[in-house]
């Protein structure tokens, strides 16, 4: 697979208390108003279209710095302790995306033109939308049934090839109640897959840690859509920042099919998230790409958009985002004052999801 190396850049360094942002100028013009040229907001919209017809990946990076570091030898600089991240949006495989795998005879038909993306990564995450169970699909009858989703246990064994930690903080993920939660969970424990998230955000199962590379990774999903105590997710990163190198939140939020802009609630909880410890946000839900914000020095995702779905009627909901997120630890003999810590330098690749629920990177349609 041949990843264009024409990449939009953004670096971030706090020094003496002021953020300071640099940018590939040529690439000013081609984004136009989707340009990151500061903290705040930033059209995906816009940037999705332009790197779709150019087939190239959108990549910034963010990194802490103390003003110490700055002394220091910039060639002795050495990365410690890294890894590689791959993250998705939205994964529904009933209905019409089971109909396709049936009737192709493998369960891993979904992920078959995304394959290479998912594999080259130290991590892969992603949010799985429904419950796996032993129960027969009823997706494709009639009514409400439509929204009630059963993935086969048969796509144990892709999700687990492509995967390495979902989320079930999602509304479909108890579509089949407590015992088809159980059977899910059941299915994945032992299977090498970690998970997290409830769906009524039951606070004994809202993250998960993980570890990679001699990295500890800590994830923290939450369902927005039931009602639910915002404070029981502030204690559990609080919690669990101290034990982790990387924090990571993966909300299920906001207002389906709104594209131009996140709701009041995603922004302040977006907001608080990073306030008390979280280190990237990435979000679910909308089923369609929503901005991203640049928060005091923090990157939140608001929406991926769907990527594996059978919404074939709009553009929008066939458009989806994968985030690569490279975690470096930051060499303690250039940045004392941070040692420990970490920078992550992001690529944002355009997907499209076919008319056969097939995501693939857009330039390779």
């Amino acid at each position: 697979m041949h990843i264009s190396q024409r990449t939009f850049w953004l670096g971030a360094a706090i020094i003496s208390g002021v953020v300071f942002l640099s940018l590939v100028v040529f690439l000013i013009v081609s984004m136009g108003a989707a340009g990151f040229a500061k903290e705040g907001d930033y059209d995906m919209k816009k940037a999705y279209e332009q790197r779709e017809a150019e087939g190239v990946a959108l990549e910034l990076s963010v990194q802490d710095i103390s003003e110490a570091a700055i002394d220091e030898k910039k060639e002795d600089i050495l990365p410690k302790r890294s890894a590689k991240i791959r993250a998705v949006g939205d994964m529904m495989l009933d209905r019409t995306v089971y109909l396709h795998s049936l009737k192709a005879d493998d369960f891993s038909f979904p992920f078959l033109n995304i394959a290479d993306f998912l594999l080259d990564a130290d991590l892969t995450i992603g949010n799985l939308e429904g419950a796996i169970t032993d129960n027969t699909s009823i997706a494709n009858g009639e009514g409400g049934q439509r929204f009630y989703f059963t993935f086969s246990p048969e796509t144990v064994e892709p999700l687990t090839t492509y995967f390495d930690v979902v989320s079930f903080a999602n509304n479909h993920a108890h579509n089949f109640g407590a015992d088809g939660l159980a059977q899910s969970r059941g299915y994945l424990d032992g299977s090498g897959l970690a998970y997290f998230g409830d769906p009524n955000n039951d606070p004994n199962h809202l993250s998960v840690i993980v570890e990679k590379n001699d990295i500890t990774f800590g994830f923290v999903g939450f369902h927005e859509l039931v009602g639910f105590g915002f404070a029981d997710v502030v204690a559990e990163v609080e919690r669990l920042r101290p034990e982790v190198d990387v924090l990571i939140a993966y909300p299920h939020w906001g207002h389906e099919y709104i594209t131009t802009h996140p709701s009041a609630a995603q922004k302040a909880e977006g907001h608080e998230l990073i306030d008390v410890g979280v280190d990237i946000v990435i979000g679910a839900h909308p089923h369609v790409i929503q901005p991203i914000e640049i928060y005091k020095n923090k990157v939140i995702f608001y929406s991926l958009g769907n990527f594996i779905f059978d919404q074939y009627f709009s553009e929008e909901t066939q458009q989806s985002l994968g985030i690569e997120i490279l975690v470096q630890e930051v060499d303690p003999s250039f940045a004392k004052a941070s040692e420990g810590k970490f920078e992550f330098t992001y690529k944002i690749y355009p997907i499209r999801v076919s008319e056969k629920s097939q995501p693939a990177l857009a330039q390779e349609i």
